[in-house]
């Protein structure tokens, strides 16, 4: 058993969902909130100064995507347990995170008492997972709906793309031409089956990917 008080960092981007959860934390026995971030990027920097026991994590954040900062923390905090705590209910978005090393994967709507008992669950190498989720987890993908597998230049591009960076801009940021941006932008066009730019931002997002 567990006996000491489980460590918990926040990563969300809603105020008003993170002043709940922070109210959750604190008032659990048992549980210490070190922190709540608005963030990846600020929260990665805060765990290379304080390793924590549990991350909660919500995957759409403003720059880096809850995806990329699971894959993160994977690496370089090995015993950290990451619950993804989102609204995302795409199958493709789940297997992605899960991918990531994800222990656990929650939704918004999760009561305060199975929140609590995950994050105890996951520190005893318990994966959670609603029933929701699992049941679209374990459902047949309808064509079409997986998500698009990119190569790692094309996520950088889409990266930039997302943030508004013009094709020259990108170009002189990578060190590539202009042509061989321009292709790389078709190629993610086609393969998330848009348009234009603004759709590609769109669809990207919704699939957690920015």
């Amino acid at each position: 058993m567990i006996t000491h008080k489980l460590s918990v960092l926040v990563v969300e981007d809603h105020s008003i969902i993170a002043e709940g959860l922070s109210s959750i934390l604190q008032g659990s026995e048992g549980l210490e909130l070190r922190g709540v971030f608005s963030t990846a990027e600020a929260a990665l920097l805060f765990l290379g100064s304080q390793p924590v026991d549990v991350l909660l994590l919500d995957i759409s954040l403003p720059e880096m995507s809850g995806i990329e900062m699971c894959r993160t923390v994977k690496k370089q905090y090995k015993k950290t347990k990451i619950i993804a705590l989102t609204n995302h209910t795409e199958k493709s978005v789940v297997q992605e995170m899960l991918e990531s090393g994800a222990d656990g994967y929650l939704l918004k709507n999760t009561s305060r008492q199975d929140l609590v008992a995950a994050i105890s669950q996951v520190m005893n190498n318990q994966f959670i997972m609603q029933s929701e989720i699992q049941k679209l987890l374990f459902s047949p993908t309808p064509a079409g709906k997986a998500l698009p597998r990119l190569t790692t230049r094309e996520k950088e591009i889409l990266q930039l793309v997302g943030q508004g960076a013009t094709t020259s801009a990108i170009a002189r940021q990578l060190f590539i031409s202009p042509q061989t941006v321009e292709t790389h932008r078709r190629n993610l066009m086609q393969k998330f089956e848009v348009n234009n730019s603004a759709a590609l931002i769109k669809k990207a997002t919704e699939k957690g990917l920015l």
